[in-house]
């Protein structure tokens, strides 16, 4: 198992690197930085349900026990996070956005995660999914956090702040056992390479859902750069792509601003 935990350390590190994370920057206003934070909708609340079917699938009763106790730990986070959208954009989504373009490298990221969990895998393969899951959280909310510290936002916040982060300072107890957990399983030689190829999946989906909220981030530069009126007289092919027919105009505000 070194190799593996090993193996999510270098990835963590790229993952961290990423060009996303210099986009959050303290000196623009909260809102305007966290203009990607919608776009994450699919994915948060498709996480629930990761835990709750990869601890479903796990047939070791120690390993699904950890894997349960995790899963319950993470409860009511999805919560927070339509929360702050609310306070973010004073509205939430519709369906028909959330379905749209604009979302889509965000569902590929999620399809690519609920992918591993339906796999036939060793259990302990299961519990490295969880392991690369928290890497790529610890580096997202730390960053997110800061961030949000700068705003003056840690009372407005939840899912994006230090409270986050402090929720997540709670379960270390919990953090620390299943470490401890990882670094004695002796793994086969396939089992390995399975566990290997899996971290490399789940890092790619999110450094590919970042590059995607680059895109975003960029389109929105775009959009701030060009007159009101020439915006409304040509709406872009991805605001068109998200105005499906029958959505309520109140509605779409929120979906130019997710």
């Amino acid at each position: 198992m070194k190799a593996v935990l090993q193996h999510i350390e270098a990835r963590e590190k790229r993952f961290a690197a990423h060009p996303f994370f210099l986009e959050l920057r303290q000196d623009r206003p909260l809102d305007q930085v966290m203009a990607f934070a919608p776009r994450l909708t699919f994915w948060v609340m498709s996480f629930q349900d990761v835990l709750r079917l990869n601890a479903h699938f796990i047939q070791d009763p120690h390993l699904k026990a950890l894997a349960t106790r995790h899963h319950a730990e993470e409860s009511g986070h999805d919560q927070w996070f339509e929360d702050d959208i609310s306070a973010l954009t004073g509205g939430s989504l519709s369906i028909g956005a959330l379905y749209g373009k604009a979302h889509a490298k965000t569902r590929e990221a999620a399809y690519t995660i609920i992918s591993e969990v339906y796999r036939p895998v060793d259990d302990r393969v299961r519990i490295v999914l969880l392991w690369a899951l928290e890497s790529t959280s610890h580096v997202f909310f730390g960053r997110t956090a800061t961030l949000c510290a700068s705003q003056g936002a840690d009372e407005r916040l939840k899912y994006f702040s230090d409270h986050h982060m402090r929720a997540e300072a709670q379960h270390a107890m919990f953090e620390q056992e299943l470490a401890a957990e990882l670094e004695a399983m002796e793994l086969e030689p396939h089992v390995r390479e399975d566990a290997l190829a899996m971290v490399d999946r789940c890092f790619s989906a999110f450094e590919n859902l970042l590059t995607g909220m680059i895109i975003h981030l960029e389109h929105e530069r775009a959009e701030d750069a060009t007159p009101r009126q020439a915006t409304l007289a040509r709406p872009s092919s991805e605001e068109h792509e998200e105005a499906e027919p029958g959505m309520a105009p109140a509605r779409l505000s929120v979906d130019r601003a997710a």
